[in-house]
């Protein structure tokens, strides 16, 4: 595998997020509450740009529509790479982010709920108030951008809740997808069907996770884990290729994860391309 640089780069523009989702793994941590400097993007799509089939990723741990130059970092990545994603809880998803959204994202998630358990699980926001929101951005998306809706099955949301979601949502968006809950218990990756047969996970040779204060994670799975090296004082490529990283791509090749993080996450890739733990329907 070229391990020149990642395939995938996951830029957490919001740490801070607007809502309380009584089972995101947010409630386990206290001190979520940052924004990404717009020079530190800059320098990272600066670097990332000479590498246009590198898959971007807007968001991580927060709401990335609470950044206060959304539209701007937006237009900085629009027309640079091949493939920009973002998932939102859409609450402030609103007609004049429109325009800088289809012009830059090709693939937007809708982070939602069965409507019967959205108002207590998604607190403070109502369904009502969200989907009448996305229906206006899908009517105005008229098909340019990739579009899902996704939700977590959790206690609150019985078999029939799913069915109903997907039945709601499968006409109106490109995929919808039920993800099954993660990092119960403080556990960042835990799942409560884990797989039996571990296997080397494709995400220490495949994606670098950056936080919003520039400091590199491992994975999407990985919530507050000692860093891998800082993106204020070091290149991406410098990052990606130092002693830190190639101990941990070594042990996933010997099944030896002595890393706090990965030896305790369930949700490993074993290949790139996989779609991780949940269903998904695409139309």
């Amino acid at each position: 595998m070229d391990l020149i640089f990642p395939k995938r780069l996951e830029i957490e523009l919001v740490s801070n997020c607007n809502l309380r989702c009584v089972y995101c793994p947010r409630r386990h941590l206290s001190d979520l509450s940052g924004f990404m400097a717009l020079e530190l993007f800059k320098k990272i799509i600066d670097e990332a740009k000479q590498y246009p089939e590198t898959i971007i990723v807007l968001h991580r741990r927060g709401e990335s529509l609470l950044h206060r130059n959304f539209t701007e970092i937006l237009n900085i990545v629009a027309g640079k790479f091949k493939e920009v994603q973002i998932a939102t809880n859409s609450t402030l998803l609103t007609e004049e982010k429109f325009e800088a959204i289809t012009n830059a994202i090709t693939f937007i998630s809708f982070s939602l709920d069965a409507p019967a358990a959205y108002n207590q699980t998604r607190v403070p926001a109502k369904y009502e108030d969200v989907e009448k929101k996305i229906l206006k951005f899908l009517e105005f998306n008229k098909g340019r951008v990739k579009t899902q809706a996704s939700m977590v099955k959790t206690q609150y949301t019985p078999e029939e809740n799913v069915a109903v979601f997907k039945e709601i949502w499968k006409d109106r968006v490109d995929r919808v997808r039920v993800y099954e809950e993660h990092s119960k218990d403080g556990v960042f990756g835990a799942i409560n069907n884990p797989r039996e047969t571990r296997k080397p996970c494709v995400m220490p040779s495949y994606e670098m996770l950056i936080y919003d204060d520039g400091n590199v994670g491992r994975c999407n799975h990985d919530w507050n884990g000692n860093p891998l090296g800082d993106i204020k004082t070091h290149t991406i490529k410098e990052i990606w290729t130092n002693a830190v990283y190639e101990n941990l791509r070594g042990q996933h090749e010997r099944l030896e994860l002595t890393d706090p993080v990965c030896g305790k996450c369930d949700s490993w890739y074993p290949e790139m391309g996989t779609q991780g733990t949940g269903e998904v329907i695409e139309k």
